[in-house]
């Protein structure tokens, strides 16, 4: 008997500062998207994840049963559904997923965030520009390309999509939590600390330009990349020693996975990638740089982009809820 096929199913994908909702179809169509502040915390969260799925269902007309996927930021064990450190929450050892069964009437699949849009991006984003596998498991799931999924925002880390599921444990990845060697002051620091959108911007105004009140966003008061880039691109000689630092030290880190998994491609998530050939070049390079006689594999933007992972977590709901 052949499985039964995916049916639409509902997408969260919890942010330290916003929480991202929409109906996620089987072709992984994305509709009524829309984003809340994120309570930090638990049971206002789950109260506030199954008061919008009640909500989305009568928006997107899906049945009183779709399935939820809930994907959340940190190191999580999907299979006890615990989060154990969400330093971006504030949270340690939150058994979200109890809180959440008993607020939701709908079948539930709690992901990593990072994974859970790796997984989207190797089905229905970039990776529909490479070869596709079969998923491993997961009645009705899509087919996944190989590759490496790094989404840069106010954190780093990165998901290795291979033979048609992702690689590793629930530590895997937490490549943000490296520790790395500031380029210009040599203090170890967080690769997250240095790479990351927030980063760039901290840095810029730190060290270069401390009056850069623009390069400081709405979102959380936090520094901003886009203005480092904007700058860089117009020739600006301080913004691209913070940009090319920063690339660089992230180059370093995916040398060393792309060494250890082999050439996939990298894919590249958040609002950095939207920055073009100067950045998604500039990277490239320095992987290229350190590489030796292993091929440098491509470096592209995520298709899906900031909408990766609640996408993911439409994804895990439907082929993972229970």
């Amino acid at each position: 008997m052949p499985p039964a096929p995916a049916r639409p199913a509902i997408g969260v994908d919890v942010g330290g500062t916003r929480t991202k909702i929409g109906a996620v179809a089987p072709d992984g169509a994305l509709t009524v998207p829309y984003s809340l502040p994120t309570p930090h915390e638990p049971a206002e969260l789950a109260a506030m994840i199954a008061e919008q799925a009640a909500r989305l269902r009568g928006l997107a007309h899906l049945d009183a049963d779709a399935p939820v996927g809930v994907a959340v930021p940190g190191i999580i064990d999907e299979e006890r559904e615990v989060v154990e450190l969400a330093v971006n929450l504030g949270w340690k050892e939150v058994a979200l997923g109890q809180l959440l069964r008993e607020r939701l009437d709908a079948p539930l699949a709690l992901a990593h965030d990072v994974r859970a849009g790796g997984m989207a991006e190797a089905a229905w984003g970039a990776g529909r520009l490479f070869p596709q596998l079969p998923a491993a498991g997961g009645a009705g799931a899509p087919p996944l390309a190989d590759l490496i999924f790094v989404p840069i925002g106010t954190g780093i880390a990165a998901a290795v999509v291979h033979d048609g599921a992702v690689f590793g444990d629930r530590f895997t990845g937490e490549i943000g939590q490296v520790r790395v060697e500031e380029p210009f002051t040599g203090r170890t620091m967080r690769l997250e600390e240095v790479a990351s959108a927030s980063a760039i911007g901290r840095r810029f105004a730190e060290q270069i330009d401390p009056d850069a009140h623009s390069l400081v966003t709405t979102d959380g008061g936090r520094p901003a990349a886009r203005a480092v880039v904007d700058r860089a691109r117009a020739g600006d000689a301080d913004a691209e020693k913070i940009l090319f630092s920063a690339l660089d030290t992230l180059g370093q880190a995916l040398a060393t996975i792309i060494s250890s998994v082999g050439t996939l491609p990298v894919v590249i998530g958040g609002g950095l990638a939207e920055g073009g050939p100067i950045v998604l070049d500039t990277l490239e390079a320095s992987i290229s740089g350190r590489l030796g006689v292993v091929p440098t594999p491509p470096v592209l933007p995520s298709s899906l982009g900031m909408w990766a992972g609640c996408q993911g977590a439409g994804l895990a709901g439907m082929v993972r809820a229970s």
